[in-house]
């Protein structure tokens, strides 16, 4: 049993009140606990089925399975695909419109008046402008009224109803019988080359014009026609309904050389060859006695491309628009036809022409995201990659128990929590502090248009490894003592190097006392990939370096200090240059390390490194705001700085 419904609203059956609970029946086989099947022995339990979900646009039953196409999975398909597991769902399955006789496509043949006389030609391509008005696009020379002795124009000509298609030359008929759907609409944009070519002298000719087009567009009545995209093979002419038989047009673009296809009221669908440039090296042609933008095409004479009535007629190229007939005649024994080129033409008028109704585009749906498999620790982040700046959606809940060979499962609550994708993609979510399995699930959504749903593992388990004690934590001072002339040179000062701290640790320094009781002077560092951290001290105020004279002791925490955990201690003193040396050595008041080298010279950065970015206090004695010292009647402030040793 095979079926298949298109609809517009879901009216499946009487019984199309029923809701979902009512609507399935499991088999007596199934187990509660597991997927059910949908009972498919009647068309009755199918109708039954279906009649209280929306959003079915084709269904059919073969072989114990229930296929569903539909546009877009709702959460109400998506449960019912989860509930059955004899139920296929398929997204991308649009909604059809039924055909109408008033369905206007490429290639129908139109009638025009001018006066008391008339004539006929051919749409070209059927569309909307950049407002979602519905348009016809067709050849410029069709809204002129061309007097036959001069090539003047007398004036446009009006736009009457389309032909009737059983009745036109295309398909054996006399034409020019109007099919009763009524008045197409009205002229839009409408040209027909450039300056008339008169006189027998053609040097004294105009010359051609990128805006010499043979190009025009009808703006329709929709309240007698719809447009509908496609342009017709005439084969359902005899219905009088063209649109029932079209060519998918999907692009606009520009001519190719070889096969090429039209579509016109006179020959209805043909096919020609595109001429090489090798061959016909020219972008104008006289037509009509106006020059015109375009191409040519060539095909067996008895076989034309296109004849009179023809024009405006759609051509192109498998499913790309490339332009409208514009005018014919012979050339070395073939027929021939100039075409005005469609993306010249569109580009010189200014028209805006989609092939879709602008709004009413089938949005994109986003990329699922990409999560792999993981193993975290309790509490580690959970990532993975979507499109920039969505919005995901990620979902867990404890694995089923016993999937894994049997083990118990000890994974805690299930849960859920939407997120945004940063702007390179990457997205986490806090893991469980529970261990065990856990199934996991991540949704994108862009521009309201949600992805297929990725489905991945995390596995939550403690790191067992022995983890390392940490260093023991030292502090070096170097130099001890230092002249007051050396202190007062930048790349000397006092160094302060402390290890023994967490990586990536907030290490903090204060200067505890100093000369008349110096203190409250802070400066922060973050400990390296070895937990260690330096910091320098030296004064700016070089023409007063007495004014940094004095014992300065200092005191080093780090963030994650616990309440038995002591500061580091270690103290400088800065001397008069007839007392010091001007150097000194390392070492804190504990007797730890001094971190000199294998010289005696020390450099400040004991176990942590000679490379450690040094945090530096500037002791100056210009006056500012907070942060102003007094030592020995002299003003100085702390400023921050950051260099690199040596």
């Amino acid at each position: 049993m095979q079926k298949r419904l298109v609809q517009s609203s879901l009216a499946l059956s009487a019984a199309a009140a029923l809701g979902l609970g009512s609507a399935f029946a499991a088999s007596p086989a199934m187990a509660d606990s597991g997927p059910q099947k949908l009972d498919l022995q009647s068309e009755a339990q199918i109708q039954k089925a279906l009649s209280g979900i929306e959003g079915v646009n084709a269904y059919g039953a073969d072989g114990g399975e229930l296929n569903i196409g539909v546009a877009k999975k709702t959460d109400e398909i998506k449960d019912l695909e989860k509930k059955y597991d004899n139920i296929n769902v398929n997204e991308g399955v649009k909604e059809l419109k039924p055909y109408a006789s008033n369905d206007l496509v490429g290639g129908a043949g139109y009638l025009v008046k001018a006066g008391e006389a008339g004539g006929a030609c051919s749409t070209g391509f059927t569309g909307w402008d950049g407002d979602g008005n519905p348009v016809v696009l067709t050849a410029g020379h069709c809204s002129k009224i061309i007097n036959e002795d001069t090539n003047e124009f007398d004036g446009d000509t009006t736009v009457g109803e389309t032909e009737q298609p059983s009745t036109a030359e295309a398909n054996g008929g006399e034409g020019f019988q109007a099919s009763g759907e009524g008045v197409i609409g009205k002229w839009g944009f409408h040209n027909f080359g450039g300056d008339l070519l008169e006189g027998a002298d053609q040097d004294e000719w105009p010359n051609p014009s990128e805006s010499d087009i043979d190009f025009a567009v009808i703006d329709v009545d929709e309240s007698k026609y719809n447009v509908k995209g496609g342009i017709t093979d005439w084969t359902s002419a005899d219905s009088d309904d063209l649109s029932k038989s079209t060519t998918d047009i999907t692009e606009v673009g520009a001519h190719e050389e070889g096969a090429i296809s039209k579509s016109g009221r006179t020959t209805g669908n043909t096919d020609g060859e595109v001429l090489p440039r090798s061959e016909y090296d020219y972008d104008y042609q006289n037509v009509g006695g106006r020059w015109v933008h375009g191409f040519g095409v060539t095909s067996p004479a008895d076989e034309p491309f296109s004849q009179p009535g023809d024009s405006g007629g759609g051509v192109y190229q498998g499913d790309t628009a490339v332009g409208v007939i514009s005018g014919g005649g012979n050339l070395g024994g073939e027929s021939f036809t100039w075409v005005a080129d469609l993306d010249h033409s569109l580009e010189q008028s200014g028209t805006d022409f989609n092939l879709e109704k602008p709004g009413d585009e089938a949005p994109e749906t986003p990329d699922a995201p990409k999560a792999k498999d993981q193993t975290i620790e309790p509490g580690e982040e959970v990532t993975g990659k979507a499109e920039a700046g969505a919005e995901v959606e990620v979902t867990w809940k404890p694995a089923e128990e016993g999937e894994e060979e049997g083990t118990d499962n000890h994974a805690g609550e299930e849960g859920s929590e939407t997120v945004k994708a940063d702007e390179d993609g990457n997205f986490s979510v806090e893991g469980p502090e529970a261990e065990g399995a856990y199934t996991y699930t991540a949704t994108a959504t862009v521009d309201g248009e949600e992805s297929e749903t990725t489905e991945f593992e995390v596995t939550v388990e403690k790191d067992e490894s022995e983890t390392p004690a940490p260093d023991e934590r030292e502090i070096s001072v170097d130099p001890k003592e230092i002249a007051a002339s050396d202190f007062v040179k930048e790349d000397e000062g006092v160094t302060i190097t402390v290890k023994g701290f967490d990586e990536g640790e907030k290490v903090t320094l204060e200067v505890a006392s100093g000369p008349e009781n110096v203190k409250g002077i802070t400066l922060e560092e973050t400990a390296n990939e070895n937990g260690a951290a330096a910091f320098a001290i030296y004064g700016t105020s070089a023409s007063d370096p007495s004014a940094y004279l004095g014992k300065y002791d200092v005191e080093v925490t780090g963030a994650n200090d616990t309440e038995d955990e002591d500061a580091l201690t270690g103290s400088f003193e800065v001397v008069a240059d007839e007392d010091g040396n001007g150097g000194g050595t390392g070492g804190d008041d504990d007797g730890s390390s001094d971190g000199n080298d294998d010289d005696g010279n020390g450099d400040g950065s004991g176990d942590g490194g000679s490379d450690l970015p040094r945090t530096g206090a500037e002791l100056t004695g210009l006056a500012a705001g907070a942060g102003l010292l007094v030592v020995g009647g002299t003003a100085v402030v702390l400023t921050m700085r950051r260099k690199r040793n040596n």
